[in-house]
């Protein structure tokens, strides 16, 4: 067990992780040294945290402080003094580098799994009665558009998400942006929560965009923040290090840049785009990329009600070092492989959203954008169906929320 940490520790954590860490000192330091540099992390940027996200970190400290048996697995790691000790605390992700690879080299990350496997399971189970879900009253709904500027593809869209739902080869591409745009603003109006409703898009924002209560993260907008990475990486591929100096750079970006280069008035939110921009694998570069990645991140972290995402061309792809010099004025754009980008995207997304609690009651919808193609999934909706009759957008999303 931790036993030497004490509230001094954490004096230079942000106010409130640092809160949160002196209020359940008790139950931390029933934490042993090989699982603790995961809370630390967890602590060190819990101010950056979603709400749901701060809600779970703080019950998972007071669970592991009233149920010390379920850290059982972790007591029989052995850990050296050097790694169990006061001085580790201040920087939580080197120190969870160093026991990492401490345990590899000790052979012990097999048990380290065991334990951690046992200790997520027990906490698990008590939260499956009292998880901390948006009210079943609002379902969740995901919007997404595919294919902007792009031709018809000459093989059917939506393949792997067919069996899920029903294609819809009629739907009326008048009015169609606007309606996604409207329900979007409806539901933010009618539940205003915060994160609770989203928009993401690739390139500059739909015509006639504005609602209030909505988490807005635009490509184009996050410029200063990529060109900073983008310097950083091209300065690695110059120096000719490695991959492992280029994440360690990047992620000290990702740990300073939020309060020194503020392109987001939302610390949060902020911190939040440093981190898909740092973390994500060709978010830097292809706006596709930042797309899947923001959606992924954000089903995950945020558990969104209502998310619309708009996916947008991409640079052509070239090499490496080629994109990373045109990524910040990227003006050779590929939409065709930009809608296989989105295609398989928008089933990520599905999947995703699957995994969320309240997942039956969810509705999802892709639409191929400026076309008559759209994929909709949802509890009314037969699987592995597909339809002609002649609708809409509204339509759409009316009946998957009626029924959801």
């Amino acid at each position: 067990m931790s036993t030497w940490l004490t509230a001094g520790n954490f004096s230079a954590y942000p106010p409130q992780g640092r809160d949160l860490a002196t209020s359940h000192i008790a139950a931390l330091r029933q934490i042993p040294a090989a699982l603790l540099p995961v809370f630390l992390v967890d602590l060190k940027v819990y101010d950056w945290k979603f709400p749901i996200e701060q809600q779970e970190i703080a019950k998972r400290i007071e669970f592991a402080g009233a149920n010390p048996s379920s850290l059982a697995g972790f007591r029989n790691i052995v850990v050296p003094p050097a790694l169990d000790s006061p001085e580790k605390v201040a920087d939580p992700q080197q120190f969870l580098a160093e026991m990492t690879a401490y345990l590899w080299s000790s052979l012990q990350m097999d048990a380290y799994r065991s334990a951690a496997n046992q200790f997520v399971a027990l906490f698990a189970a008590t939260e499956q009665s009292t998880h901390l879900a948006l009210h079943p009253a609002l379902p969740r709904l995901v919007m997404i558009c595919v294919g902007k500027d792009a031709k018809p593809p000459a093989y059917p869209l939506f393949q792997k998400l067919r069996r899920f739902g029903q294609m819809r080869t009629n739907v009326r591409p008048d009015g169609a942006a606007e309606a996604l745009i409207a329900a979007l603003r409806q539901r933010a109006e009618s539940h205003p929560a915060p994160y609770a409703h989203w928009y993401v898009d690739g390139g500059n924002p739909l015509p006639g965009f504005a609602a209030a209560g909505v988490t807005q993260i635009f490509y184009p907008a996050l410029a200063p923040l990529n060109e900073q990475i983008l310097a950083r990486m091209e300065s690695c591929i110059e120096a000719g290090t490695g991959p492992e100096v280029m994440h360690s750079q990047l992620a000290e970006l990702s740990e300073h840049t939020p309060l020194e280069n503020a392109s987001l008035a939302d610390p949060c939110l902020q911190h939040f785009a440093v981190s898909l921009l740092t973390e994500g694998s060709g978010t830097q570069i292809f706006s596709t990329s930042f797309v899947q990645w923001a959606t992924r991140e954000i089903l995950r972290r945020a558990q969104p009600a209502t998310l619309l995402v708009r996916f947008a061309p991409r640079q052509r792809q070239k090499s490496f070092n080629a994109m990373v010099a045109a990524a910040a004025s990227a003006t050779d754009l590929d939409p065709d492989g930009s809608l296989i980008d989105a295609d398989m995207s928008a089933y990520y997304a599905y999947l995703e959203l699957m995994r969320l609690p309240a997942s039956e009651n969810s509705a999802f919808l892709v639409w191929f954008e400026n076309h008559s193609q759209v994929f909709v999934a949802g509890r009314s909706i037969p699987a592995g169906t597909t339809s002609d009759s002649p609708t809409t957008i509204v339509d759409l999303t009316m009946e998957l929320l009626n029924h959801a």
